[in-house]
């Protein structure tokens, strides 16, 4: 009995935490900004046409300018949980869904193609 109340308790303390550093919108918008300018730091000129080389270089020497101009591409829907926080993310032929908890986002199954 006293390990079943101890589960119960644990339970409401990990529900307690869980909802208070939930993560909001601000922070959402900040992890979606880190990983698109992450995904453009990667991103290989080999292979890449002139037009596609120049862009990836301009995003590279101007990374704040291109996010703005990228993010206008790419609409969101933030949806609030009791616990959790989801994130639907889409453009550009690709779309995500991630989730926010305990101050971070996981996107299992990361960016896939529509």
């Amino acid at each position: 009995m006293r390990f079943l109340a101890f589960l119960v308790v644990l339970a409401a303390i990990v529900a307690g935490v869980a909802y208070v550093t939930k993560p909001d919108e601000r922070k959402a918008e900040r992890a979606l900004k880190d990983a698109l300018l992450l995904a453009l730091a990667k991103e290989e000129l080999e292979g890449k046409t002139g037009a596609q080389k120049l862009a990836l270089t301009l995003c590279r020497t101007s990374p704040n300018e291109c996010y703005d101009l990228v993010r206008a591409g790419i609409e969101t829907e933030f949806t609030e949980k009791p616990l959790y926080v989801q994130l639907e993310v889409a453009g550009y032929d690709h779309r995500a869904t991630c989730y926010g908890a305990f101050t971070q986002y996981f996107c299992p199954g990361g960016l896939q193609k529509k």
